[in-house]
């Protein structure tokens, strides 16, 4: 079927037409709303908070004036005079300077009684200043003299101007209110042509488009069904002579083209789930066989086996003479006595300070003079009451010694401290060795949130891991530089022990 030239490109014509039409009316009605807020609306705005400053300065005035009426001369008190007096002055003040009175935005005779009463305020409260500084010099006498003499006709001078300007503002603005009123009815009249015009353009452009829509919401339609699996619906209607005509023709191609596509694409991904399918059992067998063959391996080996046999190598030494194998022996023992016991118990920090001295005695004879432990133990914490989870300072250190101290040639130390900061227990591992780079240091902080069971630094992840199980607000943090050694800090409650954590 041959598409008609002219009645695609009339249908595109009025459909642009339209909405040409549709946003000239609109950026009319914009510019209209624009021109009514900036000349008819802010100049009444503009009125109406020039007669509220103005009124607000006369009720201030009046303030001053009857304050001043009202005070004893011969024994008020001054310093609520002076308090009250220059608040409304310095109110006074500030309104007098907000009232935009130039010659122009307001009338003449406006103009001329703000600057009568701009000018009378300043003598007035050059007048009232004087006041005050007499009174509170005690001379009260030449004060009241000064008022009644002065200022009180200053003030009432002052009073006429402000309810003669308030009056001609009030005068004034009626009548540009009646004036702005006429134009805003005008403007009214000319927004609601606009109006229709941007209706009935609207309404023309969606008549036009709708003829457009229909066609494109049964292709949605049909494409939904199509995204859903469903192939085998009905073709959608090519009988349009136009561009939407095309469409269909050319989405029913595309749905019948796709159709044979998918059976073939199941035909195959039959095969490879069947193919995938024997190859995940090939790799769970494999994967089984690894874990039987692992947990033999480690069936084998018994702790406490190994411990027996630590303490009879140990007997074995005490019998020979061997008093540096037996040392070692005895710190190897204890090291390993202290690692069969559960990580999840509290233990006293005296024991801590024990199994790393032990751990230290070891490390001291592979490594010599190069490897140095430093305690900082302040009298405050009381080492034998003073709880912590076990094993959670020797990881620490042992980390310090292996990549901190052993990457150096030339050694170093390593420093424990313990502090107490009020109810938190702060023990800090640190060393001069080697550090580490900015980028290693941000990826190890990343890890620590996840406790992998292999890799690097697998003790300080466990000790952080524990440590965050105390509570949200406890945790570790480490800092470290190229050259300049690295720190690791532990939060963690400051426990005591019991009475009957002794006992038992």
């Amino acid at each position: 079927m041959r598409i008609s030239p002219f009645s695609s490109s009339s249908l595109l014509n009025r459909t642009m037409l339209f909405l040409l039409a549709f946003l000239f009316t609109l950026v009319l009605q914009l510019g209209i709303a624009r021109y009514q807020t900036r000349y008819i609306i802010l100049p009444q705005q503009s009125r109406t908070e020039q007669i509220r400053l103005v009124s607000q300065f006369l009720n201030d005035v009046e303030d001053s004036l009857q304050t001043l009426a009202r005070f004893r001369w011969d024994y008020g008190d001054v310093e609520e005079l002076v308090e009250l007096v220059g608040a409304n002055q310095q109110s006074s003040a500030q309104l007098l300077d907000r009232m935009d009175m130039q010659l122009g935005s307001v009338s003449e005779e406006q103009y001329l009684l703000a600057s009568a009463s701009s000018t009378t305020f300043d003598t007035f409260s050059v007048l009232i200043g004087q006041i005050l500084e007499l009174l509170e010099t005690g001379r009260n006498d030449e004060a009241a003299a000064l008022y009644y003499d002065r200022a009180e006709p200053c003030g009432g001078y002052l009073r006429l101007y402000t309810q003669q300007l308030l009056e001609c503002s009030i005068r004034d603005s009626q009548s540009t209110y009646l004036q702005l009123s006429a134009r805003s009815e005008q403007l009214g009249k000319i927004q609601a042509v606009v109006v229709g015009i941007c209706i009935l353009s609207g309404a023309l452009m969606m008549a036009s488009l709708l003829t457009l829509v229909h066609s494109i919401r049964e292709m949605a339609a049909a494409s939904l069904s199509i995204s859903a699996g469903n192939l085998d619906i009905p073709d959608v209607d090519p009988s349009r002579p136009d561009e939407i005509g095309q469409m269909a023709r050319a989405f029913n191609e595309m749905k019948r083209s796709m159709k044979r596509q998918v059976q073939t694409l199941e035909e195959k991904n039959e095969m490879q789930r069947a193919l995938y399918k024997k190859e995940n059992e090939a790799l769970e067998l494999q994967n089984l066989m690894e874990q039987e063959k692992m947990q033999k391996l480690r069936s084998q080996i018994n702790p406490h086996f190994l411990f027996n046999t630590l303490n009879v190598i140990l007997y074995t030494a005490q019998q020979e003479g061997a008093v540096r194998t037996q040392s070692l022996l005895t710190s190897l023992s204890h090291l390993f006595r202290y690692a069969l016991g559960s990580n999840s118990t509290l233990t006293p920090l005296a024991r801590e300070v024990k199994i790393v001295d032990e751990f230290y005695n070891l490390y001291k004879v592979r490594f010599g003079d190069r490897v140095n432990l430093r305690w900082d133990l302040p009298p405050e914490i009381d080492l034998t009451e003073t709880l912590a989870p076990s094993f959670l300072i020797q990881p620490l250190v042992e980390n310090a010694f292996r990549h901190g101290l052993a990457p150096k040639e030339a050694g170093g130390t390593v420093w424990v401290r313990l502090r107490a900061e009020g109810e938190l227990l702060c023990i800090d591992v640190e060393d001069d060795g080697a550090g580490m780079s900015a980028e290693a240091l941000d990826a190890l902080q990343k890890s620590l949130g996840r406790a992998p069971d292999t890799g690097s630094h697998i003790g300080l992840h466990n000790v952080c891991a524990r440590v965050r199980l105390l509570g949200p607000e406890y945790g570790a943090s480490v800092q470290s530089g190229p050259g300049q050694g690295t720190r690791v800090s532990l939060r963690l409650p400051l426990l005591q022990q019991t009475e009957e954590d002794s006992d038992d």
